[in-house]
C-alpha cells in the first residue's frame, strides 16, 4: 500500500510539473504597442464665447499607433495641459476613435480647470496618450500648442458708491449672464449717497465713470441717480473698445396691490425702500376681508403672494382680516414680510 502511495506521488508530481510548463509555454504572445502616429488639429487659436458653447471649437485627428503580435486594443486619450507643465496636471478626454472634436464649452471647462485668465490670452499644450493595457507602457504622439482665451461662465461688474463706502471689494454687482458685456442688476441708494462708478474687479485699476448722455468711460466723473430709491442698472461694454460704454438708471418699485388697498386690483400702492436695511416699507389703509399682494414694477410679471413667513413667485392672495391702518415691511430677499396693525 505504502509502495503505491508512493507511485501516486510521483506521477502527481510530474502532471503539476508538466502543467506548469505548458502554462509557461502558452504565454509567448505578447503585444508589441509603437508611438501613436502624427496629431493634427483644426485650428491652434480655438474662439471661446459662452453664446457658442454647443459649437465645436477644434477637432484633433492622429494616425493610429502600431500593434503587432497580439493585437491589444488601443485606448487614445487627448490630454491637454498648461504649456511648459509637462502634462503634470493635464485634463483628459478619452476615446477609442482616431479623432475626437471638443465642444466650445467643454474645452472652455477644461481651461477653466487650469485656472487660466479670462483676460488675457494663454497657451495651452495637447498630446494623444497611447495605452493598449495596464502592463504595457503608453506612448504619447507629438504636441500641438494651442492659444486660448477662455470665458467666465458670468461676467461681473462692480458698482462702488457712496451708498457703501466707496469700496470695491465689497461692493454690489452687476450681471452678465452670457459674459459679453452687457451687464443687469439692481441698487439701492439712501438720501444724501448717490454717487457711484463701476469697476470690471474688485479694485480701482480700472473704473468707468460719467462722460454724459448716458455714456461712461475709463476717465469720467462720479455717476448719480437722481433721487434715492431702488434702480434697475443696465451697462454695455463695448467690446471693440473696453474703455468706453453706456448705462441706464431706471427706478422700480415693490408695492401692494389688491381690493383690500387703496387702488383695488387696477392701481398699484408704492412702497419706500430702505437701502439700509434693504427692504421696502408702507403705512396704508386696507380693508377688512379683502386680498392684497405684492408686485413689481407695476407689473404681473413678478408678484409674491402667500403667508408673512413664507412669499412664492406667483404665490396665494393674503386675506386683511380686520380693516385699519397697517405698516408693512417686506424683505425680498427672504421672501418674507410683517404686518402690524397700528
Amino acid at each position: 500500500m505504502k509502495k503505491i502511495f508512493t507511485t501516486l506521488l510521483a506521477f502527481g508530481g510530474i502532471a503539476l510539473l508538466m502543467l506548469a510548463s505548458c502554462k509557461k509555454d502558452e504565454v509567448k504572445v505578447v503585444a508589441n504597442v509603437g508611438k501613436v502616429g502624427a496629431l493634427t488639429s483644426t485650428t491652434t487659436a480655438p474662439a471661446l464665447s459662452k453664446p457658442n458653447a454647443n459649437n465645436d471649437a477644434v477637432t484633433f485627428n492622429w494616425a493610429a499607433t502600431p500593434v503587432t503580435g497580439y493585437k491589444a486594443p488601443i485606448t487614445y486619450t487627448v490630454q491637454l495641459d498648461v504649456k511648459g507643465n509637462n502634462f503634470k496636471n493635464a485634463r483628459e478626454v478619452s476615446t477609442d476613435k482616431l479623432t475626437q472634436t471638443l465642444k466650445v464649452g467643454v474645452l472652455n471647462d477644461m481651461l477653466t480647470a487650469l485656472k487660466l485668465s479670462y483676460n488675457d490670452p494663454s497657451q495651452v499644450e495637447v498630446r494623444i496618450k497611447s495605452s493598449a493595457a495596464p502592463n504595457l507602457a503608453a506612448t504619447y504622439s507629438n504636441v500641438i500648442t494651442l492659444t486660448v482665451l477662455p470665458y467666465q461662465g458670468t461676467g461681473y461688474i462692480y458698482v462702488p458708491g457712496a451708498y457703501q463706502g466707496w469700496d470695491p471689494a465689497t461692493a454690489d454687482s452687476l450681471t452678465s449672464p452670457n459674459n459679453d458685456g452687457v451687464y443687469d442688476g439692481y441698487i439701492g441708494y439712501p438720501a444724501g449717497k448717490l454717487a457711484f462708478k463701476f469697476t470690471p474687479k474688485k479694485n480701482w485699476d480700472t473704473a468707468y465713470g460719467d462722460a454724459g448722455s448716458g455714456n461712461i468711460n475709463t476717465k469720467g466723473g462720479d455717476i448719480s441717480v437722481p433721487a434715492a430709491g431702488y434702480y434697475a442698472l443696465h451697462v454695455v461694454i463695448d467690446q471693440n473698445d473696453k474703455t468706453k460704454g453706456t448705462f441706464t438708471a431706471t427706478p422700480v418699485f415693490w408695492s401692494v396691490i389688491g381690493d383690500a388697498t387703496p387702488g383695488g386690483w387696477s392701481t398699484d400702492t408704492d412702497m419706500l425702500y430702505d437701502a439700509t436695511t434693504k427692504t421696502w416699507s408702507i403705512t396704508v389703509a386696507l380693508i377688512g376681508g379683502k386680498d392684497m399682494k405684492f408686485r413689481f414694477n407695476h407689473s404681473w410679471d413678478l408678484n409674491l403672494g402667500g403667508t408673512p413667513a413664507a412669499l412664492t413667485p406667483g404665490g396665494g392672495n393674503y386675506t386683511i382680516t380686520t380693516g385699519g391702518t397697517y405698516k408693512i415691511v417686506l424683505n425680498t430677499n427672504a421672501n418674507t414680510f410683517t404686518i402690524t396693525k397700528l
